[in-house]
């Protein structure tokens, strides 16, 4: 007993919102079957989902992320810097493969 970890059992411990950010990713994954889509409607979808929705989580990440650094207690995560830079870069992928299609449907 006196030898365990408190600290995962400490309320008091704060971190970066890895939760909020698992979103993002959550939100680039259901866009990635769209892509194939023949409908110019399933890439407006797909695009808001894969791209518009993870930017946006991407400022509420950085936001409360810059709030709970405020706290003494906020213990850092060394991959989250490098998690959000791949979660602007999927989302700038799924923007391309979703707008692509519905510019050369408009263009033909």
């Amino acid at each position: 007993m006196g030898g365990e970890d408190t600290k995962a059992e400490d309320p008091t411990r704060v971190g970066p919102p890895i939760l909020l950010l698992g979103l993002g990713f959550a939100s680039v994954l259901v866009s990635v079957p769209l892509i194939p889509a023949d409908s110019n409607l399933l890439h407006v979808l797909g695009y808001v989902t894969g791209a518009l929705v993870p930017i946006l989580v991407i400022g509420l990440v950085r936001r409360s992320d810059i709030e709970r650094r405020r706290s003494p207690f906020y213990e850092p995560v060394r991959l989250f810097a490098p998690a959000l830079a791949v979660l602007a870069v999927l989302a700038v992928i799924a923007a391309g493969l979703h707008v692509w299609p519905v510019a050369t449907g408009l263009a033909s």
